[in-house]
C-alpha cells in the first residue's frame, strides 16, 4: 500500500509539472527523481550499546573462525604426523 502511495504520489508531482511546462522529459525526470527519493532510506542513529553489542558480537564470530582454523591446522598436522609414522614402521618391517 505504501507502495502505490509513493508511485501515485511521483506520478501526480510528474503530470503537474508537464501540466505548468508541456516538456515531457522533465517531467518524466521528476516521476524517477521522486520514485527514487521516496524510496531510500534515511540514515538513522545507532545508539553505543548496539554498536558495541555488534562489535562484540563480530569480534566473537571472528574468535570462533581463529579457533576453528587453528583445530583444523593442528589435526591436519597430527594426521600428516601419524602417516609418516604408519609409513616409517611399514619401511621398517
Amino acid at each position: 500500500m505504501v507502495i502505490a502511495l509513493k508511485v501515485i504520489i511521483s506520478l501526480a508531482v510528474a503530470m503537474a509539472w508537464y501540466k505548468l511546462t508541456e516538456n515531457q522529459e522533465i517531467s518524466i525526470a521528476f516521476f524517477v527523481l521522486m520514485l527514487a527519493i521516496s524510496f531510500m532510506r534515511p540514515i538513522t542513529y545507532q545508539s553505543p550499546t548496539e554498536r558495541e553489542e555488534y562489535l562484540e558480537k563480530f569480534r566473537r564470530s571472528k574468535e570462533r573462525q581463529l579457533n576453528l582454523e587453528n583445530m583444523r591446522r593442528e589435526e591436519k598436522k597430527k594426521a600428516l604426523e601419524e602417516k609418516k609414522k604408519r609409513i616409517e614402521k611399514e619401511k621398517k618391517e
